[in-house]
């Protein structure tokens, strides 16, 4: 069997291909990674596990050639590429609608030419955008970022093509933290883990002490795309996947755990429309799926790794960090 990963180099996707090769249940499947190397991962593709075979095509998801040769004789595909984060998608909101909405949905149309048997994919709780209270696959999708926009868009040609054959399902995932070799350092969590450990001061938002969102540990991410993929009653399907609805203020303790030395500074709102949802992963939970990391682990997962900085860092600027993370807030 060929397992075609789009986005595999990046930060789930370079984890989700190390688990394919060393699960037993994908024994002799091929695992063939697309990517653009926009990032520049290059080092998701090294040391990779011995028993697994791969397959390495440096190709862009818009360009139908690159999609002919990553589909040859594919059976299962987990879609991640794409531009991510929301923040930053206002300032290149062209190319992240060019990637994430024209390039998705060349992706679906080769998987329905090519009549591949299975099709996961990733998506975000940011297609919700601001709402508020307990928020499940019914509730309406209001995005507000270019990022959550395009993502919805191309759940929609998901779903679309399930209702043409395709043996598809969306997972709308919270914002994923924890290590893996592709690292990111733009989303919560890791971003003011890191800080903590160079000695930098967090500073957040007096109501983002209180405010939940959702939040999904990377091992239990990838966890719940290979759970979808095993199963034949997802088809067609939406599914939220959550690890905890966790606001600023928890995360900043669990951080203190580990760093406990680190300044949080808390200021003033701004006055902005700021809400608190918490996101219901009942209906994947009710076909057995658990999520099984906490915030604790992956907060001791990154500083482990920057341990030796632990020993000896000092406190720079404290005032300036923290800020540039609000937006993110309010879509994550």
């Amino acid at each position: 069997m060929v397992i075609l990963v789009t986005g595999g180099c990046g930060y789930i996707g370079s984890q989700l291909i190390r688990d394919l090769a060393t699960d037993k249940r994908f024994e002799g499947s091929t695992v063939r990674v697309l990517d653009n190397m926009m990032r520049e991962r290059y080092v998701s593709l090294m040391d990779l596990p011995a028993q697994g075979d791969f397959e390495f095509i440096e190709g862009d998801i818009r360009k139908d050639e690159d999609l002919r040769l990553a589909f040859r004789d594919v059976e299962e595909v987990v879609d991640l590429a794409g531009i991510t984060n929301a923040p930053v998608s206002f300032e290149r909101k062209e190319l992240t609608f060019d990637v994430n909405v024209n390039g998705g949905r060349r992706v679906v149309e080769h998987a329905l030419k090519n009549d591949v048997d299975r099709f996961i994919y990733s998506s975000t709780a940011s297609v919700y955008g601001p709402t508020i209270g307990i928020v499940d696959e019914e509730s309406p999708c209001k995005p507000i970022s270019p990022y959550g926009k395009s993502k919805l868009q191309a759940e929609r040609a998901v779903i679309d093509a399930a209702r043409s054959g395709l043996n598809a399902t969306v997972l709308r995932l919270g914002t994923v933290f924890g290590y893996s070799v592709g690292m990111r350092f733009d989303t919560v969590v890791d971003r003011f883990t890191y800080l903590a450990c160079i000695g930098m001061a967090l500073t957040v938002w007096e109501s983002a002490q209180r405010e939940k969102r959702p939040y999904l540990h990377l091992r239990d991410a990838t966890d719940a795309l290979v759970f979808a993929m095993r199963r034949d009653d997802m088809k067609g399907a939406t599914y939220n996947v959550v690890g905890e609805n966790a606001s600023i203020g928890r995360i900043t303790s669990v951080i203190q755990q580990f760093v406990p030395d680190v300044r949080v500074i808390v200021t003033p709102t701004p006055s902005l429309n700021q809400v608190s949802y918490e996101l219901d992963a009942s209906r994947i939970g009710r076909l057995g799926f658990r999520t099984g990391r906490s915030l604790e682990e992956g907060v001791r997962e990154i500083t482990d790794r920057f341990r030796h900085l632990l020993k000896r860092h000092t406190r720079l600027h404290p005032s300036e960090v923290g800020s540039e993370l609000a937006q993110e807030l309010s879509e994550s």
